[in-house]
């Protein structure tokens, strides 16, 4: 049975999976004027294509399949993750625009995991299977909700910011390999084994797919970036510390 989600749910779920790429594309032309105004075109359409298509797609039901696969059409979700890293680490005129963004903004950015209150509120509600929202939200409230904390400790370069910036990345990127194994174990298809008796299909029909089709893909490159700079200790205004007056 598709769940339904409150029009006071979707609108925020629409809207934010919106933003967060449009505002981290913001950011990245506003550093390619200055350096690097080739690609300023070229990641806006590819920005705008994974936007088109996510949606599109979604609208669809792509990402629902027909339950007997044993690939999960959710899996091709990844594909703006792996191009958008092997871009960052293929190309240096790429490379060196995102270096220039200051860290602790990067960080602060994903703020937005607080949304994942959204799976305990359809939990609660009984829409989506416990074995899923319960892991999955908690671990993104947490994740977001510390975000502008760890963001405050590298912009101001406090003791240890680098290493609890390392750590909260980790965690972050856990917390996302968690949630999407859950949710591909408990949603209709050969890998379903928990919530037998409450299939998850929400996570996979509008307006929840738009999580896992383009705010998991982003936050995870987001913390696989943030990693790179903070453990190349050869770039140490990575940390985003702020200068001498």
């Amino acid at each position: 049975m598709q769940p339904v989600i409150p029009l006071w749910m979707t609108l925020p779920i629409v809207a934010t999976n919106i933003a967060i790429p449009v505002v981290a594309w913001l950011a990245f032309q506003r550093v390619a004027r200055r350096s690097a105004r080739a690609l300023i075109a070229p990641s806006f359409v590819a920005v705008a294509l994974w936007l088109v298509l996510a949606f599109t797609l979604s609208a669809r039901g792509f990402f629902a399949g027909s339950g007997n696969s044993s690939f999960p059409p959710i899996a091709w979700a990844l594909i703006p993750l792996v191009a958008g890293y092997l871009g960052y680490l293929t190309l240096g005129s790429a490379r060196a625009v995102v270096d220039q963004i200051p860290l602790h903004r990067m960080i602060g950015l994903q703020f937005y995991r607080a949304l994942g209150v959204v799976f305990l509120v359809e939990w609660m509600l009984g829409a989506l299977p416990g074995a899923f929202a319960l892991p999955a939200g908690i671990g993104d409230v947490a994740i977001g909700l510390t975000a502008p904390f760890v963001a405050a400790r590298v912009r101001d370069g406090a003791p240890r910011a680098r290493e609890t910036a390392i750590r909260w990345n980790v965690l972050g990127i856990a917390d996302l390999v968690v949630a999407v194994t859950m949710g591909v174990l408990t949603t209709p298809g050969s890998l379903h084994l928990p919530a037998l008796g409450a299939p998850n299909a929400g996570i996979i029909t509008l307006p929840l797919v738009l999580i896992p089709t383009i705010a998991v893909p982003f936050s995870i490159l987001l913390h696989l970036i943030g990693l790179h700079r903070l453990v190349d200790r050869a770039q140490p205004v990575a940390l985003g510390v702020r200068r001498a007056a």
